[in-house]
């Protein structure tokens, strides 16, 4: 593997002062907003090559060096552009620059696609996340890090509101998902300040031109409707970063108020309950039976039947859940 053709700080105390405590402003984030302690962990790093997952990689090194921790890059090239088997190249120098140990491989995506009748970006997410878990048990690493950042929790919750996803999801991504070990330490740190620590730092990084391709939803939104809402609104980060804020503080309150629910909610435990936490107790209720997103319609639907004590009526939710009014309450039940 020829050497990089660059020279990258490699502890915090390389950085300019601006950008060490830029990542250390990160380090706070992690430990204040997504509750995690970073002290002797291993940390999984999704590495594409990108500005994001390039600053991920750095901050994440930089910040394991400094609380014994290491950190392990995967690489996961979707033979999808002619660039890839370079970007994979690239990855490998940039690794071997910083001695940050690394897992690159090579998959089919296209021919994946057609064998799971899924289309491309599916696909690739699939592959990539099965890799993740894959290095994650070999290393027996503590959490997975992948880049998002606030730029993309924007274009989230622009993806959200149009299909019609309920608070508080409408605040977008979790930044700590438990069930996954997945956190996303640069949520709420702009692209802009992202690319700029690099140019700083005289590292440049890969550019994905699909990235462009409005052949994908979520490119739509980066490239057309995002604009929009930032002409409107030059802080529409700001205020996107404080939407999520808010976002998590209520999630952890519903949280606390439908923990330990049974598979039937009595009528005492609902007469005196408000509309809101009746609706989220229905919700909680179906989501404890595994998958399928419980429907708004369908739920109000079901409190309005509750309410009318039409006993003996029925409820189909997604993930072959059910819902059915009875003298004493509303009883859930899964047929798998």
């Amino acid at each position: 593997m020829p050497q990089a053709p660059f020279v990258i700080p490699h502890t915090l105390q390389d950085l300019p002062p601006k950008w060490a405590h830029f990542c250390l402003h990160v380090e706070k984030f992690i430990a204040e907003d997504l509750n995690i302690d970073l002290i002797g962990k291993s940390i999984v790093t999704a590495f594409s090559g990108g500005a994001d997952s390039t600053c991920l990689l750095l901050i994440m090194q930089y910040l394991a060096l400094k609380n014994g921790g290491r950190v392990v890059a995967v690489h996961l090239n979707h033979n999808l552009r002619l660039e890839a088997a370079e970007d994979s190249r690239w990855v490998q120098s940039v690794c071997d620059a910083m001695g940050i140990k690394y897992v690159v491989e090579s998959k089919d995506i296209r021919a994946l696609a057609q064998e799971c009748s899924i289309g491309l970006e599916e696909a690739g997410r699939n592959a990539r996340y099965e890799l993740f878990q894959q290095v994650m048990i070999a290393s027996s690493a503590d959490y997975l890090a992948v880049g998002h950042h606030l730029d993309d929790l924007c274009e989230d919750v622009l993806m959200r509101l149009t299909r019609g996803t309920g608070w508080p999801g409408l605040s977008g991504m979790a930044g700590y998902d438990p069930a996954r070990n997945l956190i996303r330490p640069l949520l709420l740190t702009s692209k802009t300040t992202l690319m700029e620590f690099l140019t700083d730092i005289h590292l440049e990084w890969r550019e994905d031109a699909s990235n462009t391709d409005s052949e994908w939803a979520r490119n739509r939104i980066r490239n057309n409707v995002l604009p929009l809402f930032m002409k409107e609104n030059p802080n529409f980060h700001e205020s996107i970063a404080r939407l999520w804020k808010l976002g998590r503080i209520e999630e952890h309150y519903w949280a606390t108020r439908t923990t330990n629910i049974s598979d039937t909610l009595s009528n005492e435990i609902l007469k005196d309950a408000h509309q809101a936490l009746r609706l989220r107790l229905y919700k909680a209720s179906l989501d404890k039976h595994g998958q399928g997103q419980a429907l708004a319609n369908t739920l109000f639907k079901l409190d309005r039947a509750w309410l009318e004590n039409r006993v003996g009526s029925k409820f189909q939710f997604p993930g072959n859940k059910t819902a059915a009014i009875t003298a004493s309450g509303v009883v859930f039940s899964c047929t798998h």
